[in-house]
């Protein structure tokens, strides 16, 4: 009899397969369980055939829950489902003694209805139920071999073509992850940590003046032309827990990527991901920024490319996590202000439009790649062009504040009154200190009425700016507006009474107007 049932059980499994599109997930090492599952339209039913004899229904309905439990537990099913069911058939000598078919309903959240059939002394009715609930849209019919010795020699024919069957298909699935050899992910995790270890020693990966002379994203330098730091930014880090982050993703995302988009698609990927990724940062983060995080979301946005490709592979592999890992930094960068979601979502839709410039190794179409192409491109110079344009970003007043102060030590005054007059339209805190800096710039240019009168709007909006009130006093002493200059004198006496140079110009213009 076990024969007989190997025979049906065989043929029942190879229909599944080859007329119904299933596929299989896990047998069991002695061949008496057999799981497959196909999904189709938001529907995916799972379908357990097992050889197992159960004498009562309560074997049955542990059998069940157990086997139920495990699947929920460690398969990935495709997000968005209508319906799972779950169909246990099991081709056995005898039904259980009792009433089997009053089976309760799962009690697994993931599984909306469990059906179970019993096939035993050729009852046709039970395949016949199973085919109408799974949808099955072939009949299946074959007939027993009545000759013992002959019916061996069809099951383990039966088994052999589905023993190839699941060889081809585990075959297809490491042929996907196997295209290539992760080189280029280390060579690339080798750069970013020599890089962060030179960084350091520099002066440290946390110190702002340092990460921008290396290449740091930073805006006013890539309004100025340095555009090549959108690149460059890519192998900086700040701090150790951002680089170690980002190593441990370039490790196991990246080889990922590598192995299934082959060495130079994935490098193409990485670049492409990471420039596109570089300029949304650019365009809405007016801080200074650096790393590799753009490019590894554009990793993610090719293992989604890849999903779409073949969602068979995905959602039966990496899917459900790579899913979950986008959804979660998603969250995560729009929960923590520091986190750069310009660069994130940037290089996520960058890394999806440059893996479909490039495809896959097994499907490439030159005019699906041309698409892809054009959409990268208008992309990024879509970004770049908003970025360009958005005053509110690129002319941020304390960004601008840092980049002035840089300027001034560089002692280049015509920028430094030229990136105030750009930036104080769009100031709301730091409307004085612009000001400020920029009288300062038109004092060392000789434009004094220019200094004065910025001078002056700067005290009227922060009467209690001791820099701008000394500035103002001594230009007054210059123009000879003796009395303004000795009543500005006064009122940094008040504001720091035991301040030495206040009282010297008090005593000086004291002398003068008396």
């Amino acid at each position: 009899m076990y024969i007989k049932n190997q025979f049906v059980r065989h043929q029942l499994v190879l229909h599944l397969l080859e007329q119904e599109g299933y596929e299989t997930i896990t047998t069991s090492s002695n061949q008496d369980e057999i799981l497959l599952w196909r999904k189709m339209n938001r529907m995916t039913n799972i379908v357990r055939i097992s050889l197992k004899q159960f004498d009562w229904a309560r074997e049955l309905d542990h059998s069940i829950e157990q086997i139920e439990k495990n699947v929920s537990k460690n398969l990935q099913l495709p997000l968005f489902q209508k319906e799972v069911n779950f169909h246990h058939v099991c081709i056995a000598d005898y039904v259980p003694v009792d009433n089997w078919q009053q089976h309760k309903a799962s009690n697994i959240k993931a599984i909306d209805h469990t059906y179970v059939y019993i096939w035993a002394s050729d009852q046709d009715e039970q395949f016949a139920r199973f085919f109408k609930n799974a949808g099955m849209k072939h009949p299946l019919s074959f007939s027993i071999p009545e000759q013992p010795m002959e019916l061996e020699q069809h099951a383990q024919y039966l088994k052999q073509r589905i023993d190839h069957i699941d060889y081809q298909a585990k075959k297809e699935v490491a042929d996907v992850f196997n295209k290539a050899k992760p080189i280029l992910s280390y060579v690339l995790i080798a750069i970013n940590i020599v890089v962060f270890v030179l960084l350091e020693w520099m002066g440290g990966s946390t110190d702002p003046d340092t990460l921008i002379k290396f290449g740091a994203k930073y805006n006013p330098a890539m309004m100025e032309g340095e555009w090549w730091r959108v690149v460059s930014s890519m192998f900086l880090h700040i701090g150790v827990f951002h680089i170690g982050l980002n190593m441990m993703a370039l490790y196991f995302v990246g080889t990922l990527v590598e192995r299934i988009f082959g060495n130079y698609r994935f490098i193409i990927i990485y670049f492409l991901a990471g420039i596109s990724g570089g300029i949304a940062s650019f365009a809405f983060n007016a801080n200074v920024a650096a790393g590799a995080s753009g490019a590894l979301f554009g990793l993610f946005g090719a293992l989604l490319l890849f999903g779409l490709k073949n969602p068979k592979i995905f959602f039966k592999t990496i899917g459900m996590n790579v899913i979950f890992l986008v959804i979660l930094n998603i969250i995560f960068g729009f929960s923590i202000q520091q986190v750069d979601n310009g660069a994130h979502l940037g290089g996520l839709i960058g890394g999806f439009l440059a893996a479909g410039a490039v495809q896959l190794p097994s499907m490439r179409k030159s005019w699906k790649q041309i698409l892809f192409l054009f959409g990268y491109l208008v992309y990024s110079f879509g970004l770049l062009y908003y970025g360009i344009q958005n005053d509110q970003i690129q002319y941020n007043e304390t960004v601008q504040i840092q980049h002035i102060q840089q300027l001034i030590e560089a002692e280049q005054y015509q920028k430094v009154a030229e990136s105030a007059s750009q930036s104080l339209p769009h100031a709301e805190e730091y409307q004085a200190e612009l000001l400020f800096y920029r009288s300062f710039a038109n004092i060392q240019l000789g434009n004094y009425k220019k200094a004065e009168k910025d001078l002056e709007a700067a005290v009227e909006k922060k009467p209690r700016f001791e820099e701008a009130l000394y500035n103002l006093a001594l230009i007054y002493q210059q123009e000879q507006k003796l009395s303004e200059a000795l009543e500005i004198s006064k009122k940094l006496l008040d504001l720091d009474q035991d301040n030495s140079t206040y009282q010297s110009l008090y005593k000086e213009l004291t002398k003068t107007t008396s």
